[in-house]
């Protein structure tokens, strides 16, 4: 009767294991710190905006240009206006050292908004995405 109960244990411990194991936990966007975010998207934005602005290209160009080449268009943000905003701040910081000479105070208003729209777009992915 104890060797009974040993192995249904053990078989329950196994398939606990199987089933954790199995079902992944999903990323979640409070998972998502800001420290990650500014290195794999403000940094890489900031790149991808200045390069694009260097060879020429309109604001408007360079902020699609940018937001093709990064991972905004695919990560999930918190719904936290604050982190979109320290995000931001971030990203145009590395913008104005990078390649501010090609940045008019107007043009930063009008990325701001761009970025702000695309942060807010991450921090609903759920509502853009199928299930």
């Amino acid at each position: 009767m104890n060797l009974i109960k040993k192995e249904f244990f053990v078989i329950i411990i196994i398939g606990l294991f199987f089933y954790s194991f199995l079902k992944a936990p999903s990323l979640k966007a409070i998972e998502f710190d800001l420290t990650a975010a500014q290195n794999s998207v403000g940094k890489r934005f900031a790149s991808k905006f200045c390069e694009a602005k260097e060879k020429g290209f309109s604001t408007e160009s360079s902020s699609e240009f940018a937001l093709n080449n990064t991972y905004l268009k695919f990560v999930a943000f918190p719904e936290d206006e604050k982190f979109i905003e320290d995000l931001w701040e971030f990203t145009v910081e590395r913008i104005r050292y990078d390649c501010g000479s090609y940045v008019t105070k107007n043009q930063e208003n009008n990325l701001r908004d761009f970025f702000q729209e695309e942060g807010e777009i991450a921090s609903n992915r759920d509502l853009y995405l199928p299930n």
